[in-house]
């Protein structure tokens, strides 16, 4: 009798393990259904809105930000629909799905625009030049001169305006001489200009460098040496987290 308990018990709850794993399944049946309709009728082919559909399930499995990943399904139906006016597929645009989920959870890296990033690449070079001059009349300070005790000095704002015009020109001589773009003056010409350019930075360079005191003054060597690696230490950082196509170094 008591086997005969035990054998009901069993099947009992094999049977209820087996109407909740249904019920499981049928809920989430009915949950992709509803992220699957919210795809259809907006005018997607029906193979496209099966792509959005996988898209859109397999992106939710990635760490990407909930309003990243809404932003990026808008903007991919929208590009679909427009897509769609020229007989373009999902498939024929993203890749497969996998693919597109890489991509946007990893984009690649923009391609370099000296142009658009001319700014950017600028302010790069001037901090850049500004290590450079920064380090060199610190140390050149404490090198042995002929006929002197110490080997002339900068002041400040003569190396401030000489990598102010360091950064402003460096972008530009960069774009005259970027391959593959179409140049509107002639290699010769271009190098006429880098020569001229190169004549208007000494020239600055020796301006300044003749500054009354008062408008020039001339930091204690240790300081030219601090602020060296403190502007080199930035300069490191912009170009590690800036695309910068437009520097010296």
């Amino acid at each position: 009798m008591s086997s005969n308990n035990d054998d009901t018990a069993k099947r009992n709850a094999n049977s209820k393990a087996r109407e909740k794993n249904a019920q499981v399944h049928q809920d989430r049946d009915h949950a992709a259904k509803i992220v699957h309709s919210q795809f259809d009728n907006i005018g997607l082919t029906k193979r496209n809105a099966e792509y959005m559909f996988k898209f859109n399930q397999a992106l939710g499995a990635t760490k990407l930000s909930a309003e990243k990943k809404s932003d990026a399904v808008q903007t991919m139906v929208q590009q679909l629909l427009e897509g769609q006016k020229s007989g373009k597929t999902a498939k024929n645009m993203w890749g497969t799905v996998d693919q597109k989920v890489e991509n946007t959870v990893h984009p690649p890296a923009r391609p370099a625009d000296p142009r658009r990033d001319y700014w950017k690449n600028a302010g790069y070079n001037a901090v850049l030049f500004l290590t450079i001059f920064f380090l060199m009349y610190g140390v050149l300070y404490f090198l042995p001169t002929k006929g002197s005790a110490h080997a002339p000095m900068m002041g400040i704002t003569g190396i401030l305006i000489s990598a102010a015009v360091a950064g402003l020109g460096i972008p530009i001589v960069t774009m005259m001489f970027t391959p593959g773009v179409k140049h509107k003056f002639s290699v010769w010409i271009r190098i006429i200009l880098v020569i001229l350019f190169l004549i208007v930075w000494m020239g600055i360079f020796t301006v300044a460098s003749i500054l009354p005191t008062v408008l020039n003054p001339v930091l204690n060597p240790i300081i030219y040496i601090v602020l060296g690696v403190l502007s080199g230490a930035a300069s490191f950082f912009i170009k590690r987290h800036y695309n910068i196509t437009g520097g010296v170094f």
